[in-house]
This record gives C-alpha cells, sequence and structure tokens, in this order.
C-alpha cells in the first residue's frame, strides 16, 4: 500500500512539472525577457531611494548635487553684471597705473630732448644714440596708451555677458554652465592684465633708465621718477585681476575647515585639557 502511495505521488508531481514547463514553453517568455524585467525593477528601486524620476534621471540626478560654483556669492555671472556697468561708463580709468606709468616715461621722453650730457653736445654719434633712445622711449609710451585703450575698449566683461544671458534655462544644468561661463569671463582678461602688467613695468624701467645714460645729471632725477612710476601696474593690482582672485578665494572658502579651540575629557578619570580642533563641513 506504501509504495503504491509513493508511486502515485512521484507520478503526480511529475505530471504537474511537465505541465507547468509545456505552459511556460506555450506562452514563449524568453528568460532574458524575465532577466531584463528584473533589471528595470531594480532600477527603478535605485530610483526611487534617490527620489529620482526612472525617464529623466540624469537632469534629476544634476539637481540633487551642490556645487561651489552655485553656493559663493556673489557667483561669477552677478559679479559680472555688477562691474560690467563700471566697465562701461569708465572701463579706461580701470587702467590708472598703466596709464601712469606711461604717461611719466612719455614726458620724461620730451623733456630730455636734446638735453644732452655736459661735454657730449658736439659727439654725432652720441646724439644719435640719444635721440634714438629718447624716440624709443616716447614711443613706447605711445603704444601702451593705445595697447591700454584697446584692452578697455573690448569690455570682456560685457561681452562674455551677452553670450551667459542668452543661456535661458533655470534647471541645475544650465544655472551651472552659466556660472562657468561666467568664470572663464573673469579668468581670461585677469590672466592678460597680469601679464600686461610685468611687461609694461620691464618695459618702461628699461627705457626710463636708458635715458639715464644720455641726458645730462640734471635731467636724472626725473628718469629716476620714471622708474618709479614704472611699478605702479604691479603694486596696485588691476580690478579685473582683483575680481577673479576673489571669486576664487570664496568659492574655497566654502569647503574650508572650521579651526576652533575648546576643552575636553578624555575620558571620565582624565583631567580637563584643551585642544585644537579642525572640522570640515560639507
Amino acid at each position: 500500500m506504501k509504495q503504491r502511495t509513493t508511486r502515485f505521488i512521484v507520478l503526480f508531481i511529475f505530471a504537474f512539472t511537465q505541465l507547468a514547463f509545456a505552459q511556460d514553453k506555450k506562452s514563449g517568455t524568453p528568460a532574458a525577457d524575465i532577466v531584463k524585467k528584473e533589471v528595470q525593477k531594480t532600477e527603478s528601486k535605485k530610483a526611487e531611494t534617490l527620489d529620482l524620476d526612472p525617464d529623466n534621471v540624469e537632469a534629476q540626478f544634476l539637481n540633487s548635487l551642490d556645487y561651489p560654483e552655485l553656493q559663493v556669492v556673489p557667483r561669477a555671472s552677478e559679479r559680472i553684471q555688477m562691474d560690467g556697468a563700471i566697465e562701461s561708463h569708465n572701463g579706461y580709468m580701470m587702467f590708472w597705473p598703466f596709464l601712469a606709468a606711461s604717461g611719466t616715461t612719455m614726458i620724461v621722453a620730451l623733456m630730455s630732448k636734446n638735453k644732452f650730457k655736459a661735454g657730449k653736445e658736439e659727439d654725432e654719434s652720441f646724439r644719435r644714440d640719444a635721440d634714438f633712445k629718447v624716440n624709443a622711449a616716447a614711443g613706447l609710451s605711445a603704444a601702451w596708451f593705445g595697447l591700454t585703450y584697446f584692452v578697455s575698449a573690448s569690455e570682456p566683461y560685457n561681452s562674455a555677458l551677452q553670450k551667459i544671458n542668452s543661456i535661458k534655462g533655470r534647471d541645475k544644468k544650465s544655472l551651472l554652465l552659466r556660472e562657468r561661463l561666467a568664470e572663464e569671463a573673469m579668468q581670461k582678461p585677469a590672466e592678460l592684465i597680469k601679464m600686461l602688467a610685468y611687461a609694461s613695468t620691464i618695459t618702461n624701467v628699461i627705457v626710463a633708465g636708458s635715458l639715464m645714460d644720455v641726458v645730462g645729471t640734471d635731467y636724472n632725477m626725473y628718469a629716476s621718477v620714471a622708474i618709479l612710476t614704472a611699478f605702479l601696474p604691479l603694486i596696485f593690482k588691476n580690478k579685473y585681476v582683483e575680481n577673479y582672485e576673489k571669486q576664487m578665494e570664496y568659492k574655497r572658502k566654502i569647503y574650508a575647515p572650521v579651526v576652533y579651540t575648546d576643552v575636553y575629557k578624555a575620558n571620565s578619570y582624565a583631567a580637563w585639557s584643551p585642544r585644537l580642533v579642525l572640522q570640515w563641513n560639507y
């Protein structure tokens, strides 16, 4: 009796298995589709964990992130907009150290015309050399005036602002694009003017120093003044350079560590003691 019961159970299980297999085969659902559905379910669960829409994951993921460019105050685009008004109305005077250095060199060069060293008035070779140095100093000063005007007239902030304002989106990606373009617009003129400051100082010192070799003793003092004023572009930082450096400084401070001191006890048996704490807040 037990053997018959056992055989009946085995036959029943075998028949049920074959029937289920035949139904699966008839339905024609491949194993790959099953795996694909399971993967989709997993991705949906991940998106739900991040509170994202599975159909728009990239945009929502970007919106969930914070960027230093968007956290800094003022933003780069706001700084460009504020200083763009100054650039439009008074941009040339933003380069006053360059103008003062070049203007002083030009005045000294014009004053040194035909003011030769004592005893060299009749030396034709010396006179030609002196005239060349005077004309070179005046020509260099005029070139710096022209270059300064060209850089200021290009209005780098306002030119970049037109491109930045053309980005109309208000999503995180568009805002980030605006701020990064604004930072690039601040970086380019800052690096250019920093290079021009060194070039202006070096060239004005050279031509002013060359005048001291050909003019009389009474005019050496004026050439010395020209040499001193040649350092003005390095002493007084240009507005473009200052803006970019300040913007980078504010951006670094967003993730800067917080340093403070307090007192603590290592355990219940230890004495109170001071400590220096360095803490990063993200």
